[in-house]
């Protein structure tokens, strides 16, 4: 009977749980949920448990762990077989973060609960509370729109300001999310999120590009004269600075 050779993949993920180290970081404890709390489970929900360098909040965490079986409350265990990267250490002073996830992917997202607490890899009998409910004002993208000093004589009477969303990449069809306001003073501060998505069901999820345009008629249709500016944002940005910059048309 021929023999088929361990793909290279298989052959390191072996080596990696042999090495009679492999486990000496590792952080274990209990995830539980806050009595305070009263969340209604989906059948989907997912438990995450993320680890990161202390300091670190942006990019891909450094160990990353799923369950989808689990009650509370849950003892869990993270460690070097959980790293992210091959070859990075799972060492030093850390934020751990947890998360039940309602719909079991690993992006948060409204009605989701965190919780997150500051060990050093090795550290055992660690105690994370899921304290957090994740609210739609988390994400709402939050700014000023203004128009450049060069277009400020071009502001009509009657305007009407449209801002709106696109996911990053998309220039059709229409947008992510779109906000309609008639009695216009500027400087305008705007908060644009999940409340204002045109087509239920649709995340609200980045990274999108912001669209303001002043309509000289009132219509959501870009026409010549109107004053327009962009600017790349993300869901929970704050103090976004959305200029009208130019004229459609020309």
């Amino acid at each position: 009977m021929k023999e088929h050779p361990l793909p290279e993949t298989l052959k390191k993920q072996l080596a990696r749980k042999a090495d009679p180290t492999i486990h000496d970081n590792d952080i274990s404890g209990t995830i539980s949920l806050s009595p305070d709390l009263k969340v209604n489970r989906s059948p989907a929900a997912g438990l995450f448990i993320f680890a990161r360098p202390e300091g670190v909040e942006t990019g891909p965490p450094l160990a990353v762990k799923r369950h989808g079986v689990f009650e509370f409350p849950f003892d869990f265990e993270i460690g070097q077989l959980n790293t992210m990267i091959e070859g990075t250490q799972f060492e030093g002073t850390m934020t751990l973060m947890a998360r039940l996830d309602q719909d079991g992917n690993r992006k948060s997202s409204p009605g989701d609960v965190e919780g997150t607490v500051k060990v050093t890899a090795g550290q055992k009998g660690v105690q994370l509370v899921l304290d957090n409910p994740i609210q739609i004002e988390a994400y709402n993208i939050k700014g000023t729109v203004d128009v450049s000093e060069a277009l400020k004589s071009k502001i009509p009477e009657n305007g009407t300001l449209f801002i709106f969303a696109r996911s990053e990449g998309v220039r059709r069809g229409p947008p992510l999310a779109v906000q309609r306001i008639p009695d216009l003073k500027l400087p305008y501060e705007f908060t644009l999120g999940p409340q204002d998505i045109m087509m239920p069901g649709t995340a609200f999820e980045g990274p999108m590009v912001l669209a303001a345009r002043i309509d000289v008629d009132g219509d959501a249709r870009a026409g010549p004269g109107d004053l327009e500016g962009f600017v790349g944002a993300n869901p929970g940005d704050r103090n976004v600075k959305l200029l009208l910059n130019h004229l459609t048309g020309s």
